[in-house]
């Protein structure tokens, strides 16, 4: 094996060559007890355009091998083969009664192949050996399978990501397409899905880029399980594939567990795929796109961008954060503070073979998309023209850096920037490269891009209020194929229990040692923590009012950043935080009102003196307040064209009654009555609240304490008390189903209800922790297994017990469940959840993996070194005095499968739980639907103001 890359700043990267050419990156960083583990594939959706098999295929990489995931492969594989040519007998087949004659064929075939299948098995050993989060994504240019596992498992990680790669059977085919239907419905019910697909369309034919990653509803209507292993052969080849570890492990004992498993994938060079050529716009060539928004109107520009590895990227990037930056000092920001524009942004994508640049601009509600579009263009030839100042230019070098860095610190993000660098064909050099080319870039260079890519040959797209027509698909007659195995084991799997294995134990968060805690003030909480990878600081000043208690911050976060004071304008406040490479953000959560500000340590003393300037100083401005308005206008219009946000509203309600936040949050009517100097008083209050602050850099705990002392001072009457946020739940005296309608959406949306009784202890809380894992939570949950993995009724599920927090744990309790199902699969999907409710299945042979799983869980979830802080506070205002996973995994390590039925028993069993359902009401059936509970139709205002 041959070492190829040197290492950058305080991060090594090193890349081998496996013997049979497969390409390795590992990147030791024992920051953290975990290992990012990926494959990437160098084929995606353009490699089979418009057909779904790419995307289709990686659902298939989780239903195990030849040796994974069945209990006898030579007598399972007589059916796969017999279901595989009846596949190829329904593509070819027209006649519908003879296409729906073959699939129940194959419906018959794949129940009785069923009777050997271990369902899930490859999911339930990842989990056994240390892993979490596992997922896979399909995108144009390539496949990535990737999770998170413990250090002491990684000769197992190989074993199995290595054995999928090689020998993976295509079982339980026909349940699996009927899931990605369900996905496909799911993506088409999301406002701009269709718009976005019909423009890519556009601006890409005739590139495979034009076509949907998930493929055709007519291509998925007929796989040919042929053609998917024609595609593995050709493209999961060892030339054609990454391995990628970042995390707490040692390359030198990884690389012989390494060559060992990855070296069998077999050799193999996938032919070259054609080159398609893209033609370039011819002058301003005009397109619409329907949205279904009324109201608003808006227009884009797209112009031919830069392929992946093109050099004059850098030089783009720029060009683009002259127009769009961090800070809002852009042409096109300031188009927006001013009110000029509604919204205006740029965006773009660069694909391997081909990119694209987009630039957006909503008109407000009186004006013409004609005049946005002369608006957008004045600001592009400013960039054009070099009609910007040196120190702008270098201030977003400065902030491209501070980006660049920031992006490398911990294993999250780090392995994002590998999977993604690998993806695109460059090396760890080449990234390094990039950054080289960036920090030398000239102004001249961004004149000269700007001139060469924003030319007068675009493609001018303006919007139209309308909807694409959907094509539903009726619910199969398809008998369920439930495994008679599903709690088996392989021969596989008892073969890797052999393997020895270091127990390690999880790391849990020291209060003490973890991070520095001083209480310099009253009502001053400032938590420090050491950077040593870089010299970038971030300060979060968090203040003890929340969303819950008051629903204006949501209109404050909105307007106190459009504003500046007496003495410094917005621009000029934020074009010297842009100078400084500082940033300045204001959010609002259940809890609090966060400052965030982040920058160069250099820059620390006159960061905090201008923030802090702004706090004191910000002065109303009314005329900011009309943008407001026409957020509140728009958001309003485009609520009800969302199921999933309808869904959640009207959940709410159900929950929280009048206490809902989408009752208690401003309505249009109170937005266009508010005035700017009752935000700016209501910030001044909510920042002379309890703070807590977070401090993560360089610098030695007495100068921050001193600089927030002096800069955040909340003046001679002190801090106000903190307020506890909490709402109280609804109770019902029997059974309801509530119902509102959507005939335009495909999927219909279900949540479940249940109010129950306080936790008050430790071992109770722990105990509901363990029954979500069992009942709603994972793959490997009842809720995934019987109603997506045997019955294909929908793509996602979700169940779990919800607590408040520990502090409060006398306060009663909830269990909530989630799914979405095509509106003709609804009352199928709810008598399946209702019989898993009422009438919970036990498997006991499941208990070990689930206390494994909350093991990794807490394991695999210890925050990186700026995070820390952040969750030892959380804790505090939980109620906690030590890290909590410390007492829940000394409890379910105890735990049995007669824990989660007792708990069952006493907290669920007998309770009849309130369904929601938002969706197409015509297609359920009133009569059956009414058997879950009396029917409530409810209109919107109830639930929503």
């Amino acid at each position: 094996m041959k070492q190829t890359a040197p290492a950058l700043v305080s991060t090594e990267i090193n890349e081998y060559i496996l013997d049979n050419g497969l390409t390795v990156w590992l990147n030791e960083d024992h920051s953290q007890p975990k290992v990012f583990g990926a494959v990437v594939v160098m084929a995606g959706s353009k490699d089979s355009p418009n057909t779904g098999i790419a995307h289709y295929f990686e659902h298939m990489m989780f239903k195990g091998t030849e040796q994974i995931g069945t209990t006898d492969y030579a007598a399972e594989k007589v059916l796969l083969d017999a279901i595989e040519a009846k596949y190829e007998e329904l593509a070819a087949t027209k006649n519908s009664k003879r296409r729906e004659a073959i699939q129940m064929e194959i419906n018959e075939l794949s129940i009785r192949a069923a009777d050997f299948v271990i369902p899930n098995e490859f999911d339930r050993l990842i989990t056994k050996y240390g892993g979490s989060k596992l997922n896979a994504g399909t995108s144009y240019d390539y496949t990535v399978y990737h999770n998170l596992f413990s250090p002491q498992y990684l000769e197992q990680w190989a074993e199995l990501n290595s054995e999928r790669l090689i020998r993976p059977v295509f079982r339980m085919f026909q349940s699996e397409l009927e899931t990605v239907y369900e996905e496909k419905n799911r993506r088409d019910d999301m406002i701009l899905n269709r718009s976005i697909e019909r423009l890519m369309e556009k601006y890409f034919h005739p590139h495979p880029y034009a076509y949907p990653i998930i493929g055709s509803a007519e291509n998925l209507k007929n796989p040919r399980l042929s053609e998917m292993k024609r595609f593995f052969k050709t493209y999961y080849v060892s030339s054609n594939m990454g391995l990628i570890l970042s995390g707490d492990f040692d390359s030198q004992r990884a690389l012989p567990i390494i060559e060992r498993t990855f070296s069998r994938i077999p050799r193999g060079v996938p032919d070259a795929a054609p080159t398609v050529r893209i033609r370039p716009f011819r002058g301003r060539e005009r397109t619409t796109i329907k949205i279904p928004l009324p109201l608003l109107k808006a227009v884009a520009l797209g112009f031919r961008g830069v392929p992946a590895n093109h050099p004059d990227q850098p030089a783009l990037d720029v060009a683009a954060g002259i127009l769009n930056n961090s800070n809002g000092t852009g042409y096109l920001d300031r188009l927006m503070v001013e009110r000029r524009l509604m919204g205006a942004m740029i965006g773009g994508e660069s694909f391997n073979e081909a990119g694209f640049i987009g630039i957006v601009a909503v008109p407000r509600l009186s004006h013409t998309c004609r005049s946005a579009e002369r608006m957008i263009w004045r600001e592009l030839e400013r960039v054009k023209q070099g009609d910007f100042t040196d120190e702008i230019f270098n201030s977003l070098k400065r902030e491209q850096l501070r980006r660049h860095l920031t992006e490398l610190e911990d294993i999250d993000s780090r392995s994002q920037i590998m999977v993604r660098l690998f993806s695109q064909g460059k090396t760890w050099a080449d990234y390094r490269e990039e950054l080289a080319r960036a920090e030398a870039l000239t102004k001249e260079d961004v004149v000269r891009v700007a001139n060469k890519y924003f030319g007068a040959n675009y493609l001018f797209v303006k919007k139209k209020t309308g909807r694409y027509p959907k094509e539903r698909l009726k619910k199969p007659g398809f008998a369920p194929i439930v495994p008679k195995h599903a709690d088996a084991t392989s021969a596989y799997s008892d073969w890797l229990d052999r393997m020895p294995v270091e127990e390690v134990r999880p790391r849990f968060v020291d209060f003490t040692h973890d991070v520095q805690t001083l209480r310099p003030a009253d009502g001053l909480t400032l938590y420090i923590t050491p950077n040593r990878v870089n010299n970038i600081f971030t300060l979060k000043l968090s203040y003890a009012i929340g969303l819950t208690e008051e629903p204006r911050l949501k209109l404050l976060t909105g307007y106190i950043p459009l504003l500046g004071t007496a003495s410094l304008t917005f621009d000029a406040l934020h074009t010297r935080l842009q100078t400084l490479g500082s940033t300045l953000d204001l959010t609002a959560d259940e809890y609090s009102l966060t400052l965030k500000i982040t920058g160069f340590d250099t820059a620390f003393d006159e960061t905090l003196e201008l923030v802090s300037g702004f706090v004191s100083g910000v002065k109303a401005d009314d005329a900011k307040l009309k943008t407001l308005v026409d957020d509140a206008r728009v958001a309003n219009k485009a609520f009800f064209k969302s199921n999933n946000e309808v869904a959640e509203a009207l959940f709410e309600f159900v929950q929280y009654g009048p206490e809902s936040q989408f009752l208690t949050r401003p309505s249009l009517r109170d937005v266009k009555r508010i005035k700017g100097r009752e935000l700016v008083n209501l910030f001044r209050h909510a920042v002379r609240r309890e703070c807590t602050a977070h401090y993560c850099g360089t610098l030695p705990a007495e100068r921050v304490v001193d600089r927030t002392l002096r800069c955040f001072s909340p003046g001679p009457d002190g801090r106000i008390a903190a307020v506890a946020p909490y709402r109280r739940l609804v109770s019902y005296d029997r059974p309801r189903v509530y119902l509102y309608h959507m005939p335009d959406v495909f999927q219909n949306i279900i949540y479940v209800y249940m109010p129950c009784q306080p936790l008050p202890t430790l071992r109770e809380r722990h105990t509901a922790d363990l029954f979500s894992l069992y009942f709603g939570e994972g793959m490997s949950s009842l809720m995934f297994q019987e109603i997506r993995e045997f019955r294909s009724l929908a793509y996602y599920t979700s169940g779990a017990y919800r607590l408040p927090p520990y502090r409060l744990s006398d306060l009663p309790t909830r269990f909530v469940a989630y799914l979405s199902t095509q509106s003709d699969k609804t009352i199928d999907a709810l008598e399946v959840l209702d019989a898993l409710i009422n009438h919970m299945p036990e498997h006991p042979e499941r208990i070990d993996s689930l206390i494994r799983t909350e093991i990794n869980r807490v394991n695999n979830a210890y925050p990186a070194f700026r995070d820390i802080s952040t969750r030892i506070a959380e804790f505090r205002r939980d109620g906690y005095t030590d890290d909590p996973h410390r007492a829940l995994l000394d409890d379910i390590r105890r735990m049995t499968m007669d824990d989660i039925t007792r708990f069952y028993q006493a907290h669920i069993c007998g309770r009849k739980p309130v369904y929601v359902i938002v969706g197409n009401a015509h297609r359920i059936d009133r009569r059956r639907l009414a058997t879950f509970g009396e029917i409530v139709r409810i209109h919107h205002q109830e639930f929503y103001r």
